[in-house]
């Protein structure tokens, strides 16, 4: 009796855990944009090879990512990364919070992680398989 209890509170919590990234902001958001210094990001923006992969945040809020295409004193040009074509953008270095390289998931470390949720996987059915099974 305590086995068939036993598998059924771990077949209640595989299937209603949940996960990590069911969405929503977990952290409140300051309303305020932190300062920047628009010279100094420009300057950065500059240094950066053209057609690198870049995120920018923007202080309205959200974020664009795609290949920088060029960058001015005043702006950036920036071909978003969308599965129709659209004409590049320039954004503002005003409207900028931060620009980042975009180095994207290796694709070692998504191999690693398939690999480890199976494994886990495997042997979470494996026991409850034995716990059933078991008497």
């Amino acid at each position: 009796m305590v086995r068939q209890l036993t598998a059924v509170v771990l077949c209640a919590a595989l299937i209603t855990g949940g996960c990590a990234s069911s969405g929503g902001t977990r952290v409140a958001q300051d309303p305020q944009a932190p300062a920047v210094d628009r010279a100094l990001l420009a300057d950065y923006v500059q240094k950066i090879p053209a057609g690198s992969k870049v995120r920018i945040e923007r202080t309205a809020g959200g974020s664009l990512r795609g290949t920088l295409l060029r960058s001015t004193a005043d702006n950036v040009t920036l071909q978003r990364n969308t599965r129709v074509p659209e004409p590049p953008v320039e954004v503002p270095f005003s409207t900028i919070t931060r620009l980042t390289l975009d180095t994207g998931t290796s694709t070692g470390k998504t191999v690693a992680i398939a690999v480890g949720a199976g494994v886990g996987a495997t042997f979470g059915i494996l026991f409850l398989l034995a716990a059933l099974l078991g008497d």
